[in-house]
């Protein structure tokens, strides 16, 4: 079937990677590293992004497991950090979107992130959320992904079966959840890389 609708994640697609500021903030206050807090967010961080837990319980929990307490104000230092750390959008990204919309394709965001991020979400990336014609934001519904339900709900806001859809996600495990569920997907790194993904699938320049 002829692709339709072409879905893009958030953070590592339509934003930048993370910035390293962020690293080097929970270094000085927390004393983690990189590989210490990737490990913390394995455990819990799915959990914030289904709203089932807050951002500064998020890190609690993160510092319990270490047998550590963090103060309310480096809470505050360090969810600041966190939100800030995806501002840095990739205008890359953004244009070719504006290209696929000229183009006929539908556009879509699903992406993990708690409802506590949506106002800067939509301070960061306005533009973006304007120019798509649906999104799912997982804190909304209480799911994230990899889990199926939301990779089908996202279809019912697309109004366009799996086979019709093209995802774009940083994360390999959400682009393997999504060919599990009959979408097309690739793993993006760039947005050179993107193209050339979508046009080995629709046979033409994309």
């Amino acid at each position: 079937m002829k692709i339709q609708g072409i879905v893009f994640d958030f953070g590592g697609v339509i934003s930048r990677v993370q910035e390293p500021f962020y690293f080097d903030t929970m270094k000085r206050l927390t004393g983690w590293d990189r590989e210490t807090i990737l490990a913390g967010w394995a455990r819990h961080r799915r959990l914030l992004d289904s709203d089932a837990i807050g951002p500064e319980e998020l890190y609690r929990r993160m510092a319990a497991d270490l047998g550590q307490t963090l103060s309310d104000d480096a809470l505050k230092v360090i969810v600041q950090a966190d939100y800030d750390s995806w501002s840095t959008l990739n205008p890359e990204t953004l244009a070719w979107a504006k290209a696929l919309k000229s183009a006929g394709y539908r556009i879509g965001i699903l992406t993990n992130m708690p409802s506590t991020f949506i106002p800067w979400f939509e301070r960061c990336a306005g533009e973006f959320r304007r120019l798509a014609d649906h999104e799912l934001i997982s804190g909304l519904e209480h799911l994230a992904k990899p889990q199926p339900e939301i990779y089908a709900l996202m279809e019912q806001r697309m109004a366009l079966p799996p086979e019709s859809l093209f995802f774009f996600d940083d994360t390999l495990r959400n682009v393997e959840a999504a060919r599990a569920r009959g979408w097309q997907a690739a793993q993006f790194f760039s947005v050179a890389q993107a193209r050339e993904a979508l046009a080995q699938v629709t046979g033409a320049p994309c």
